[in-house]
């Protein structure tokens, strides 16, 4: 049994919205695979996503063994907790989302806006040494997709976030580190951090490319998508500098979610990852020493400063231009 604790992370009482249950899962890949793919199945529901094409299936299995082979082995305990052959390459066992609805491609809704995060100057630390990183979550109350697309959800369906998850990963190799997400269990997506020090969190990046609201599993997914981009990192990455090399050999795809990644380590570097939407280059916008690193929900390599902002007003606090003004003002102010 790789599951050592599955537990709320605090008493639920009437009235709570947000649900998050503690995990913590060790032993092989192949063991944690498994476990989490049982877990899955009899507490969210979970069933993995077809692929359009068996040679989808072939082909990312091989990618798995050579550029990231600990997700072949928990996809192969995925495989069996779901009864499929060991070399099934018509299911992706590489991930278990749940509490998704109402899916579809080329979704007729405007991408969301959401989320800010920071990295804090160690330079201008008591000691020099402290990194202090920041991010909120900003979420709506309905059930995704359906609410995006107009449509009324399942009796029973479960809100964006509400059944939250902390899911700590003790692998027998590789780095242990914490995920925290939602919707999806065996990568969680949103914020993660290594016993290397190394942190990730993921905002949404409406300037980028990708099919918001789309199948994040099967169909024609290939590569690492953006849901398992920071476990990938979080397992085999200590540094941003490992991050970035590994970024650059990698074949990443964006799926369902459209995001950019803020990433530092436990030295004080720090930057944000984005993927170009014409050239598909990967772009890294390093902090700067004695400056702070924020980044909120537009491309910062588009837009990197105040004066390359189109239009807004200040009455709009959601705004990602105006928050990113906000964050700066704060910190001017300090």
């Amino acid at each position: 049994m790789a599951i050592l604790k599955n537990e709320p992370l605090f008493s639920f009482e009437e009235g709570n919205y947000c649900k998050p249950r503690h995990i913590i899962v060790e032993g092989s890949y192949e063991e944690i695979g498994y476990d989490l793919a049982e877990l899955a199945q009899k507490e969210y529901g979970c069933t993995l996503g077809p692929y359009a094409d068996p040679i989808y299936g072939a082909a990312r299995r091989d990618y798995f063994a050579n550029n990231w082979p600990s997700m072949n082995e928990r996809s192969k305990g995925a495989r069996r907790a779901f009864g499929l052959a060991e070399n099934d390459n018509s299911y992706d066992a590489s991930g278990l989302p749940f509490d998704l609805y109402d899916v579809q491609r080329k979704a007729p809704i405007e991408k969301a806006t959401m989320c800010s995060a920071l990295v804090l100057p160690k330079e201008k630390t008591e000691d020099g040494k402290g990194v202090f990183v920041s991010r909120n979550w900003d979420m709506n109350n309905t059930p995704i997709w359906s609410a995006f697309v107009g449509k009324e959800a399942p009796e029973g369906a479960f809100g964006c976030g509400e059944r939250c998850v902390v899911v700590e990963v003790r692998p027998d190799t590789g780095y242990k580190h914490i995920l925290i997400g939602a919707h999806e269990l065996m990568t969680p997506l949103l914020d993660g951090m290594n016993e290397k020090g190394l942190y990730t969190t993921a905002l949404m990046d409406p300037e980028s490319k990708g099919e918001f609201a789309g199948p994040l599993t099967g169909e024609r997914v290939n590569g690492i998508t953006s849901s398992q981009l920071q476990a990938f990192l979080l397992e085999t990455c200590a540094t941003v500098e490992e991050a970035k090399k590994k970024i650059l050999q990698s074949r990443i795809i964006q799926v369902a979610i459209v995001i950019h990644l803020l990433i530092a380590d436990g030295e004080g570097n720090a930057m944000i990852f984005e993927i170009d939407p014409v050239t598909q280059e990967y772009i890294f916008t390093d902090r700067k020493p004695g400056e702070p690193l924020f980044v909120t929900n537009h491309s910062v390599e588009t837009h990197p400063t105040s004066d390359t902002f189109p239009p807004f007003t200040k009455e709009n606090e959601h705004n990602t231009f105006n928050r990113m003004c906000m964050l700066k003002e704060a910190y001017d102010k300090k």
